[in-house]
């Protein structure tokens, strides 16, 4: 496989158009993070304006005991059913007007794209 100018694989593999979006020239390593920073392989910080974590922050102790629990009893996505859907479901329901009543729960802005598809 074909290595980019830091010897590293993936960036030079086509599905890495992503980093190349961003930073065309001299992608960014990341390998850490915490709350709204990120940090590469030097420790330089970034504020993370990219990510879709940025409301709760990376590593956020709440979330992360959340999905360690939730991961000790059911790791899947929405594709089976099961009571935390349908539970997540009925609490969103009570929060919008009654006509906003179907949910699609989605992971990524590819399963966005989709949902307005269909709509």
């Amino acid at each position: 496989m074909a290595a980019d100018q830091h010897g590293c694989p993936l960036l030079a593999c086509p599905h890495s158009s992503s980093c190349r979006l961003f930073f065309p020239e001299d992608p960014v390593k990341i390998v850490r993070a915490q709350g709204q920073y990120m940090y590469d392989e030097q420790g330089a910080e970034y504020i993370d304006c990219i990510s879709n974590v940025a409301h709760v922050g990376h590593c956020h102790p709440l979330v992360v005991r959340a999905a360690h629990e939730q991961n000790q009893v059911l790791n899947t996505n929405s594709r089976y059913l099961h009571d935390n859907i349908v539970d997540y479901a009925q609490r969103l329901s009570e929060t919008l007007p009654e006509q906003l009543c179907v949910f699609y729960f989605l992971n990524s802005g590819w399963g966005n794209s989709s949902s307005k598809k269909e709509t």
